[in-house]
């Protein structure tokens, strides 16, 4: 009796714990994405990274140009994209009334679907929240916002950080390992990284 007794309570506590550790897993899923897309960052970087160094420039230097390069990339994009998709946007809603009476006036002169459109318009700008009511989304864009902004900089320090510490983080985790395990392991993770930093 006493042997079932312990067997269940083992159970009990086996069974506990890996509940508890998936949903903790769970919880730290956004965290663990974010890691590995710093990682591999991180192994795109390295070789370059590694080439500036041969020549002098410093690899916090050789980082660093490399997250220039990536906003002036951003930045371009941004350039190209935004003024035309403006263009496109006014373009799109030119024509539109500019005043509820306007809006209420071409909604009785106009048929079909452009009808359709401008009578749910008007019935929508008639349930338009107060300024009151936008305070609360305002307050949750802003930290959604400042969210995002922090993930990027996770990504980007752990990036840095990566790339100055993947070889003591590699020699640290063969060490625990049993000396005839450590070269196929140091293999598999220079084949990870080549394969994650390759371009």
């Amino acid at each position: 009796m006493r042997d079932t007794a312990k067997r269940a309570a083992l159970a009990t506590l086996v069974v506990g714990s890996i509940v508890v550790l998936a949903l903790a897993l769970w919880k730290l899923k956004l965290l663990a994405a974010l890691l590995f897309f710093a990682f591999i960052l991180a192994a795109a970087m390295r070789p370059t990274v590694e080439k500036l160094a041969k020549r002098g420039i410093p690899r916090a230097a050789g980082i660093g140009l490399h997250y220039i390069v990536l906003l002036g990339m951003i930045a371009g994009f941004l350039w190209l994209v935004v003024p035309r998709a403006i263009d496109q946007i006014d373009a799109a809603v030119g024509d539109l009334p500019k005043t509820r009476s306007d809006l209420g006036q071409q909604a009785s002169e106009s048929t079909g679907i452009r009808h359709d459109i401008l009578v749910g318009l008007q019935s929508r700008l008639e349930d338009l929240p107060t300024g009151e009511s936008l305070v609360d989304p305002a307050v949750e864009v802003t930290l959604t916002v400042f969210e995002v902004a922090l993930g990027i900089f996770f990504v980007l320090a752990s990036a840095a950080y990566w790339v100055f510490e993947r070889d003591k983080a590699e020699d640290l985790l063969c060490s625990l390992l049993p000396r005839p395990r450590r070269k196929k392991v140091r293999d598999t993770w220079e084949l990870i990284d080549a394969k994650l930093g390759a371009y």
